[in-house]
């Protein structure tokens, strides 16, 4: 039942894959983010290696081949972003990698495990860079940076016949992204505004939820009561949360944690 599971998750994922990197689907949520679903490219990869196809399995050829199209497709946006890490480290394995993701077919396979090793551990590095990072706009940058990342690093492995640490590596970037949400949440405020009649009763009440992002971007809405009934609303103040970030990676955390965890890792 798992392998039939995994193979359907793979397949789904794929074809996602495929339709993203053939349109140039925009970026959610920064000018400069690289348009490429890699949430559905990891699953396509996880999917097919835990199948037990092997490496040289049709389906894993496919998925892995996805991540490295699009990695050269996009090769210089995702340098660019690169460039843009705060961590010495972590962007001088990031960019080593993504330029060297082309070349993972010309490697025997001996290269291939070291490489893919190395891969590994400069996501381990991105990691915990986001788990120490104080600053909001470095975790906003490095968290753009996570999917492109442990994409390459899963892929590798893959390629290279290293199944068994890509579940551990999963988990990492679901607990990557679910640090990035935590870092990257909006301060929020809520103002209750109440208005009464001659008589002293309570005739309107407003609550108002505003929430702002460290980038400056904002979001609010409102419920309000006449006489104690709900008129406008109900409140929904996890969505004024998420609306504030829209343009941060926090909201590729949020579009990707469901997809990693349909992987049930």
């Amino acid at each position: 039942m798992r392998t039939r599971t995994l193979r359907a998750v793979a397949t789904g994922a794929l074809a996602v894959m495929l339709a993203v990197v053939g349109t140039g689907a925009p970026a959610r949520a920064k000018a400069n983010m690289v348009a490429i679903d890699w949430v559905s490219a990891i699953v396509s990869v996880v999917g097919a290696a835990l199948a037990g196809g092997g490496t040289g399995s049709s389906q894993l050829d496919a998925a892995v081949r996805q991540i490295i199209t699009a990695v050269e497709q996009s090769e210089q946006n995702i340098l660019d972003h690169m460039d843009a890490l705060a961590s010495a480290e972590v962007r001088a394995c990031a960019r080593t990698h993504a330029i060297e993701l082309s070349d993972i077919e010309h490697m025997n396979n001996s290269v291939r495990m070291i490489w893919a090793q190395n891969a590994t551990a400069c996501a381990t590095l991105a990691t915990s860079y986001l788990a120490t990072v104080q600053s909001k706009s470095s975790a906003d940058t490095i968290g753009v940076a996570i999917g492109e990342i442990y994409a390459i690093a899963i892929a590798a492995r893959a390629r290279a016949g290293l199944t068994s640490g890509i579940e551990t590596l999963v988990r990492d970037q679901i607990r990557s992204y679910e640090t990035l949400i935590a870092k990257l949440a909006p301060s929020c405020h809520e103002d209750r505004y109440n208005e009464y009649d001659e008589r002293g009763w309570l005739v309107l009440t407003e609550i108002h939820y505003t929430c702002a992002a460290y980038n400056g971007d904002s979001a609010t809405d409102y419920e309000a009561y006449i006489r104690a009934r709900l008129v406008k609303g109900p409140l929904n103040r996890a969505a004024v949360d998420a609306e504030a970030t829209r343009r941060t990676s926090r909201q590729i955390a949020f579009d990707g944690l469901p997809v990693l965890r349909t992987l049930g890792v």
